[in-house]
């Protein structure tokens, strides 16, 4: 089973919205919790709107998910005229994936990527 991240949002609602445009679709809303869902990329959030300020700061977040996809170029182009925040160019790295990322408005780095034949 893959394991699924669980990632702080400031405001689920807004979140979901977010995510909507990337293609994901609601799975699952409660008060303080929300499940996203795009093909086999399943998100988790949960409600930390109660967090010391610094905590809710997009500048400050330290989490993060990565999505290991088919192919990263077809979503780069995808999202690209999207205007994400932080969105970077796509490029092979030396680690032997190729791989882009952005932010989310709740400051989540969100990296996507496939494995360099």
């Amino acid at each position: 089973m893959p394991a699924i991240a669980i990632l702080p949002s400031v405001n689920l609602d807004r979140t979901a919205a977010f995510y909507r445009r990337l293609g994901f679709e609601r799975q699952n809303r409660y008060p303080d919790y929300l499940v996203v869902v795009r093909d086999d990329f399943e998100l988790h959030f949960a409600d930390c709107s109660g967090a010391a300020p610094i905590l809710l700061d997009p500048k400050n977040s330290v989490s993060a998910c990565y999505f290991r996809c088919s192919d990263a170029d077809i979503l780069h182009r995808e999202w690209q005229p999207l205007g994400l925040p932080r969105f970077s160019a796509i490029e092979g790295k030396p680690w032997g994936l190729r791989e882009f990322h952005f932010v989310d408005p709740d400051g989540n780095l969100i990296r996507v990527g496939h494995p360099l034949a």
